[in-house]
């Protein structure tokens, strides 16, 4: 490899540099083997590492050290890889833009949506949308946390909503907060204490419950509130954190779950369970937008954003400071 005495230009690297070299690198990265990584792109070996030896010419670095055992990237190839990857995913971003608009739509949005997001602000938030920005289009991807923050940080989503620990929060992701709820217990219609005005501790503790697993937010909350009281805490009948298998289980048993307030209320509101008379203090991390913080936000990310404010704000009852 050919060290370079000063720092290459970016005029320099922008005259020389391909799509190419970026894919190299990727799949180099995933492979660890030019002969692999040759297969795979349909080059020989050889060529392959030319074309690594060319990136590396270019930025004056060694971005993979070689051993006998295959390649590894160093400080500055894990650096590249970062960017590359930002790079290809915001050019497929944009063909995909591209071709959305070349059919007929106003802007297109890859959204990561945890599952507090989908029964109440999503669907709202929508419709709100599609009245301001006609023929927008969304492309929907459900998860966990950090599959959805992960994909965020590498340009394969637009946004993602949901409740995330700001400690879980990856670099250059901006966290802005929607809204805040209370908590209630949900159970089904019919179900022997949904007739009671007054429910005690005690007497929630007597039902099987639906818990949240150990380790989620709300889990030790609940248990906390027991003990408070008196009371030994219910024992999970089914540690579960998904609404709709949640809402279906209740349904036709006597289980009992703690919900957010206004996805139980969009339940209740189709019949398919009851709110109960007893309200514990009990909250959740609240719901937020999170958005890429080293990438200007497109237009129609923009109107989504703010429709999302608009809509929480009915959602919400007790609303904190935005926080970054």
């Amino acid at each position: 490899m050919t060290t370079q005495r000063h720092p290459p230009t970016t005029r320099h690297i922008r005259a020389r540099l391909r799509i190419r070299h970026l894919e190299l690198l990727l799949v180099l990265d995933e492979v660890r083997s030019f002969h692999k990584a040759g297969a795979r792109m349909g080059m020989t070996q050889p060529a392959a590492s030319k074309l690594l030896q060319e990136i590396e010419e270019m930025f004056g670095v060694q971005l993979f050290l070689r051993s006998r055992r295959g390649i590894t990237p160093t400080a500055f190839g894990d650096a590249l890889l970062r960017k590359a990857a930002l790079l290809l995913s915001d050019l497929d971003s944009a063909r995909d833009e591209i071709e959305s608009l070349t059919q007929g739509a106003t802007g297109r949005i890859r959204v990561g949506v945890l599952q507090v997001a989908i029964p109440v602000l999503l669907p709202r938030a929508f419709a709100r949308l599609q009245a301001d920005v006609p023929r927008i289009s969304l492309l929907l991807q459900e998860g966990t946390n950090e599959s959805m923050l992960a994909a965020l940080a590498k340009g394969e989503l637009d946004c993602v909503l949901g409740r995330v620990s700001e400690e879980s929060l990856p670099d250059a992701i901006l966290w802005e907060v929607l809204y805040q709820e209370p908590v209630c217990i949900a159970a089904r219609h019919g179900h022997p204490l949904s007739r009671l005005k007054r429910i005690t501790p005690a007497m929630l503790a007597q039902h099987a419950w639906i818990l949240p697993p150990k380790g989620a937010p709300l889990r030790p909350t609940i248990e906390r509130y027991f003990r408070e009281q008196g009371v030994t805490p219910p024992v999970a009948a089914i540690d579960s954190v998904s609404v709709l298998a949640n809402v279906m289980l209740m349904r036709d048993t006597d289980l009992l779950a703690a919900m957010p307030l206004a996805v139980a209320q969009h339940y209740a509101e189709m019949n398919l369970l009851t709110i109960l008379s007893a309200r514990p203090d009990w909250t959740l991390p609240p719901v937020g937008i999170a958005t890429r913080a080293d990438v200007p936000a497109s237009p129609v990310l923009e109107a989504f954003r703010a429709t999302l404010f608009a809509t929480a704000s009915e959602l919400d009852t007790q609303r904190p400071a935005r926080r970054h």
